[in-house]
């Protein structure tokens, strides 16, 4: 134990922002000047100042605050001033756990001169309702913070401090707009870029750390001074694959902002989580777009089929586009480090799982699909290049009635499960009642209500995703002039690629073939394509039928 003269008499200031937005009596220099006059009027010596800037009084893990409380624990401190209860904290069990119980069992003097309590002269009887006044203060800040934040985020106003990696604060108007970084921008259309030719956010890091692409922290450190929480200036290429996975998620690179998305458990505690989307504040075109929706589209179907990565050379450019005709999964890759490429196939995963008493296998190798994918590639962007105006008078009829018939299966399969869900709801009631009036026996009652209550849990899990459908339908309409660009744009495809697929194509259904075990029969496979859908060989018909010499007969 140290002698009472080198101990110290620790002079505690703290400010929050809600502090600071009442004036200049809180900030930490008026506090310390406050302080400073008190000891010195008081006779205290060995003075030492400490203080925590822009720290809730909710949280006592506080950089400053942690070192009060380790010279504390270490017996040199005899005394703690601070300039009232609020600067210790605003938690109020917290605070009285330090004043009653931590403080005296350390010998230390607390003195809260504003609030006249000083430990050395007994307890203050008003003490603990000041603590709970601070508590309510800093309930009641966060509550009317928050409204404010909502307020600003409902106007189109940008709530978060820092612009998003790829954008920089616009110097006309830097509190509500953000414009393209030309810096960093085409790093995110890189990542992008990646995304589609097949990459995961893990390779996506590597490659990236290969190339020693700096980090999104590594530019705000170097544009701002000032080091973003973890940041290692000497590995400035350390990229996350959460990181990577965040951004190819994140909206604003289509141009919107997503304001609210987070928030903190409550005003104590200040662990930040994802609030529920219809608690978000979402509002489109606000700026300009890094991505195009095409691009954005695709690695959104990509990322939704989501896989791990094979131990094998070559990634499966095919991944989330083949399905099985009949039961609708995807279906499985098999390859080999023992077998020739040429006899990797593809495999229905029902089948695969459960036997040939739930679906067939619809075995096809990959060298036969890509090559069937390709030709028809190739014949599909042939004719919408050289019959523009045809081709999109036939898509545009075609998926009009296609459409328009689905919404209204949809409708009515939609209708229907709402139905059955009040019929539910209804037994249920009549079930309840039966067995209060003794008309049917707790055994029944206990099994029927199982089985109504697991059919209306699923009756309500697939509603929304009815409702999702319905409004997909109704907003879809076959977008063939994008369709066309890209046919212009890609005049010549030599071999397939992850990047081409996902470009063109939406899914593949491979059927059975007409005669089982043959290798040669029939087999139906369907390509549907992106912005047009499903096509058959009507088009070409009317295309050679336009194109045929028009003969004329002369009538005497």
């Amino acid at each position: 134990m140290k002698q009472a003269n080198e101990q110290y008499t620790i002079l505690y200031a703290r400010l929050s922002q809600d502090d600071g937005s009442q004036g200049d009596s809180n900030s930490i220099q008026n506090q310390r000047l406050m302080l400073e006059k008190y000891a010195k009027d008081n006779g205290f010596e060995n003075l030492k100042f400490l203080y925590d800037d822009g720290a809730t009084g909710t949280n006592f893990n506080r950089p400053a605050f942690q070192e009060v409380m380790a010279l504390i624990e270490s017996g040199e401190v005899t005394t703690l001033i601070v300039k009232d209860m609020s600067r210790l904290g605003r938690e109020y069990l917290e605070v009285g756990r330090l004043t009653e119980i931590v403080f005296p069992s350390y010998g230390v003097r607390f003195i809260a001169m504003n609030d006249g309590v000083d430990s050395l002269y007994g307890d203050n009887e008003f003490t603990p309702f000041k603590n709970i006044i601070n508590e309510w203060y800093a309930k009641d800040c966060s509550k009317k913070g928050k409204a404010s934040a909502r307020i600003k985020a409902e106007s189109g106003a940008r709530v978060a401090s820092r612009p998003p990696f790829g954008y920089q604060k616009d110097p006309a108007d830097p509190k509500r707009k953000i414009i393209p970084d030309e810096d960093t921008s085409p790093i995110v259309q890189h990542i992008f870029s990646l995304c589609m030719s097949g990459k995961g956010p893990s390779q996506i890091a590597n490659q990236l750390k290969d190339e020693q692409t700096p980090i999104p922290a590594y530019f705000y450190y170097k544009k701002n001074g000032v080091g973003i929480t973890g940041f290692d200036a000497d590995n400035p290429y350390d990229w996350k694959q959460s990181t990577i996975a965040r951004m190819l998620e994140n909206e604003v690179y289509l141009g919107h902002t997503i304001n609210l998305k987070y928030t903190t458990l409550s005003y104590k505690n200040k662990k930040r989580v994802e609030r529920p989307e219809n608690e978000q504040v979402r509002i489109e075109n606000t700026h300009e777009a890094i991505i195009d929706k095409t691009t954005w589209d695709i690695v959104q179907d990509i990322r939704k089929h989501k896989r791990r990565r094979a131990n094998m050379a070559e990634q499966n450019i095919f991944s989330g586009l083949i399905y099985c005709k009949d039961c609708g999964t995807t279906m499985v890759l098999h390859r080999a480090h023992a077998m020739d490429a040429v006899k990797n196939n593809f495999t229905c995963r029902t089948y695969k799982k459960k036997g040939k008493d739930v679906c067939t296998g619809h075995y096809i190798r990959e060298v036969q699909l890509a090559e069937i994918i390709l030709d028809d590639l190739r014949r599909v962007t042939h004719y919408a290049r050289q019959h523009e105006f045809l081709f999109a008078k036939h898509i545009t009829q075609k998926n009009g009635a296609e459409i328009r018939k689905e919404i209204i299966q949809t409708e009515r399969e939609l209708e229907a499960l709402k139905r059955r869900d009040t019929e539910l709801t209804t037994l249920f009631k009549r079930l309840y009642e039966d067995n209060v009036l003794g008309k049917i026996p707790n055994e029944v009652f206990r099994k029927l209500s199982d089985d109504y209550l697991a059919e209306q849990k699923e009756i309500q899990t697939t509603i929304p995703k009815k409702e999702s459908d319905l409004e997909r339908l109704k907003s879809s309409a076959s977008n063939v002039s994008a369709f066309i660009g890209k046919a212009k744009q890609y005049t010549v495809i030599n071999e397939l690629t992850a990047e081409i697929l996902h470009l063109f194509i939406e899914r593949v259904e491979v059927g059975e073939r007409s005669e089982k075990w043959s290798r040669t029969a029939m087999q139906e496979i369907n390509i549907y394509y992106r912005d047009i859908g499903l096509l058959d060989n009507m088009i070409e018909a009317q295309a050679e039928e336009q194109e045929k010499p028009q003969t004329s007969i002369e009538v005497a």
